[in-house]
C-alpha cells in the first residue's frame, strides 16, 4: 500500500555542473574555518565520523548494492553518470570525477549538517541565539548560493547525473521516522526516565524539518533535483527526520554516559600503586 502511494518518490535524480563540486568545496573550507575559528572541536569530531559513516554508506554500500529485479540485471542503488558516460563500477578513467562527486555528496554534505545539527542541539539548551544564527545562516546561505554560482561561472560544465533508486529503502525511512520519534516522545514526553521536555521533541522535529529543508530547497529551486513540490515536502519531513531524533537521543544521553565511562576507565589505569622506598 505505502509502496503504491510513494512510489513516485522512488527515484531522487540529481543533475548539476561539475564546477558544483570545486565551488561547493570552497564553502567546505569557509565553513571548517568558521568551526576552527569558534573552537567547535565536539561537532568537527561528530562531523568526521558521521561523515565515513555516510561515505560509507552512499559511496560504497548503495553503489555496489543491487536494485531490486524492476531494474535491469547489474543495476545498483547509486548510480553515476559524467559527461553523459555511465560510471562503471571498474571506475576507470572516471575515478578521480567520482571521488569528487563522492566527496561533496557525502563528506561535504556530512561535515556541514552533522556539525551544525550538534551546535543547534547544544545552543537550544544554552539558549544561545546568537550562534545558532551564525551558524544556521551561512549554512543556509552557503547551500543556496552554490548552485547559482555554479550556473553563472563556465569553470568545467560537464553535466553530473547521479540516481539513488530508493523503491527498496522507503519503508526503512518511513519506519526510522515513526520508531525514532515513538522513543524521542517516551524518553521526553513522559516521566519514565527523568527528562521530560516536551520542547525537545518539537525542537528536534523543527531542525530536522530545517536540515532536509536546507538541502533539497535549492537542489528543487535550480531544478538540479527534478521533481515536483510533492517530493520536495516528502523530503523535508522525512530524509533528515529519519536520523534526527536517534542523533539528539546520542548527544543528549548515549556520548555524554560514554565519555564519562571512559574517563573513569582511564583514570583508573593510570592509578600507580604507592611506591615506598628504603
Amino acid at each position: 500500500m505505502l509502496q503504491q502511494i510513494f512510489q513516485g518518490f522512488n527515484e531522487a535524480w540529481r543533475r548539476f555542473q561539475y564546477d558544483y563540486i570545486f565551488i561547493d568545496g570552497i564553502f567546505f573550507i569557509v565553513w571548517l574555518g568558521l568551526l576552527f575559528k569558534k573552537k567547535k572541536w565536539k561537532p568537527i569530531k561528530f562531523g568526521i565520523i558521521t561523515s565515513i559513516l555516510v561515505y560509507l554508506i552512499d559511496a560504497v554500500f548503495w553503489w555496489n548494492l543491487p536494485a531490486n529485479a524492476n531494474y535491469t540485471l547489474g543495476t545498483t542503488i547509486r548510480q553515476y553518470w559524467i559527461g553523459g558516460v555511465e560510471v562503471p563500477k571498474t571506475y576507470s578513467q572516471y575515478f578521480w570525477a567520482k571521488a569528487g562527486a563522492d566527496f561533496m555528496m557525502c563528506i561535504s554534505y556530512s561535515m556541514f549538517i552533522f556539525p551544525w545539527l550538534w551546535i543547534v542541539f547544544e545552543n537550544f539548551v544554552k539558549k544561545n541565539r546568537k550562534e545558532i544564527l551564525l551558524f544556521t545562516g551561512f549554512f543556509f546561505f552557503a547551500w543556496l548560493l552554490i548552485p547559482f554560482i555554479s550556473f553563472w561561472l563556465p569553470i568545467n560544465d560537464t553535466i553530473v547525473e547521479t540516481v539513488r533508486h530508493m523503491d527498496t529503502q522507503m519503508i526503512v525511512w518511513i519506519v526510522n521516522v515513526i520508531v525514532g520519534y515513538s522513543i524521542l516522545t517516551l524518553i521526553y514526553g513522559t516521566n519514565k526516565f527523568g527528562k521530560k521536555n516536551l520542547k525537545f521533541i518539537l525542537y528536534v522535529f523543527i531542525i530536522g524539518s530545517l536540515g532536509s529543508f536546507f538541502m533539497e530547497f535549492p537542489l528543487f529551486l535550480t531544478g538540479i533535483r527534478p521533481t515536483g513540490v510533492e517530493f520536495l515536502i516528502f523530503e523535508i519531513f522525512i530524509l533528515f527526520n529519519q536520523g534526527a531524533p536517534y542523533l539528539f537521543i546520542a548527544y543528549d544521553i548515549v556520548i555524554p554516559k560514554v565519555i564519562t565511562l571512559m574517563r573513569e576507565i582511564f583514570s583508573k589505569k593510570t592509578e600507580l600503586p604507592l611506591v615506598v622506598n628504603y
